[in-house]
């Protein structure tokens, strides 16, 4: 792992324990119950992506983009092209913001 993917999994989880106290208590109580913190990470990630993006329970977010299986979401898939051109980690929490913010740096497609 990275460290733009390790920045980015850190902040998706504590983004996602904002949500709620109950998606608080649920993170806390996967790292008490010693599951892997990356596995936790991932999941907040995900948690943050789908909120983020509004996305339905059908529709992938982007951190499954690369996935190589006919049936996922290519709109997912779009999305992490754009967002790994511009350097930002598959974990990016809000990833439109993420690239909003990229692009007024000045990164180029």
């Amino acid at each position: 792992m990275n460290k733009h993917d390790r920045d980015a999994l850190t902040r998706a989880l504590a983004m996602c324990r904002t949500e709620s106290p109950g998606r608080a208590r649920q993170i806390d109580c996967m790292l008490l119950e010693k599951q892997p913190w990356e596995q936790v990470a991932k999941f907040a990630a995900h948690v943050c992506q789908t909120k983020s993006l509004h996305l339905m329970p059908w529709q992938d977010p982007p951190m499954y983009g690369n996935v190589d299986l006919s049936w996922r979401d290519s709109q997912a898939e779009k999305l992490l092209q754009k967002m790994l051109a511009l350097g930002i980690s598959k974990f990016e929490p809000d990833p439109l913001a993420a690239i909003v913010a990229a692009k007024r740096k000045g990164a180029v497609l």
